[in-house]
């Protein structure tokens, strides 16, 4: 039995890890519960280390769609289209927090064209790299991230000054809303266990630490330190002495499909209130 009733009010995948999201219609789970095409590609520095959006806001402006066919880059103006399985194969690093280390594994490097893109857009040598499925899957990574639209209403509301586009900001993969007519009450990821779509079981695992990429402005690529302030003060309040948290990591139970508009079912921990 659900303890409270909600519906999937938006869904967005991430084709370019640290790039801007793509919202989708429809989102396709693997047998392992992970969305499909989702952070399939990354962005690397001259040293092969994947970097991220906290270090370069301007790949906000760099939007990525994905298709059957290829993978479209917008930005500034400029397009470019590579096919799916584009690249020269490179060795590529990234920081494993839990082991304070790098995990080593090879990549494609999608060429001259992408990197003058990104040039132009950041102003920095960076480059568009492929990831393999071990890549995309290693220790540490999740599949999911979830965030209630009560939650992105009380960020708005702690803000001394609005400021746009919050669900892009937090970058969710799953956006939840009430029923019609109803409210879903702020931070009520934080008490959750389970969700249940259709016959779909997602398992929340953990908080959603925060960094700076909440103060990147997806509309210009300027950081803006006033959001993660009042993401801090939120947080302390429900979590004092505990880093910054919002929103919540899932990890799906096997293939399916997740839909804006679907009916979802969620069973809670009262306890943490």
């Amino acid at each position: 039995m659900a303890d409270l009733v909600a519906r999937i009010t938006g869904l967005w995948r991430y084709p370019v890890k640290a790039c801007a999201g793509e919202a989708v219609d429809a989102l396709k789970l693997d047998a392992d519960g992970w969305p499909e095409d989702d952070r399939g590609w990354a962005i690397a520095d001259a040293a092969g280390e994947l970097t991220w959006m906290g270090a370069h806001p301007r790949l906000a402006l760099v939007k990525a769609r994905l298709t059957p066919e290829r993978l479209e880059l917008q930005a500034g103006g400029r397009g470019l289209a590579l096919p799916p399985d584009a690249g020269q194969p490179v060795e590529l690093r990234a920081w494993n927090g839990e082991r304070q280390d790098f995990d080593q594994f090879d990549g494609w490097d999608a060429g001259d064209d992408a990197a003058a893109l990104l040039r132009a857009t950041t102003g920095e040598r960076l480059r568009l790299v492929r990831l393999s499925a071990e890549a995309r899957r290693r220790p540490g990574l999740n599949a999911l991230h979830l965030v209630g639209d009560g939650s992105l209403q009380a960020w708005q509301q702690a803000l001394a000054q609005p400021l746009a586009g919050l669900a892009q900001r937090a970058r969710p993969n799953l956006l939840l809303g009430a029923e019609a007519g109803g409210e879903l009450p702020a931070f009520i990821e934080d008490i959750l266990v389970e969700m249940r779509v259709g016959s779909l079981r997602l398992r929340r695992t953990t908080p959603c630490v925060r960094c700076v990429v909440p103060t990147v402005d997806p509309a210009s690529g300027k950081t803006q330190p006033p959001a993660l302030e009042a993401l801090a003060r939120l947080s302390a309040e429900r979590a004092p002495g505990a880093p910054v948290q919002f929103g919540v990591y899932l990890n799906g139970s096997g293939a399916g499909w997740l839909g804006v508009g679907d009916r979802v079912e969620l069973s809670l921990d009262f306890g943490n209130l």
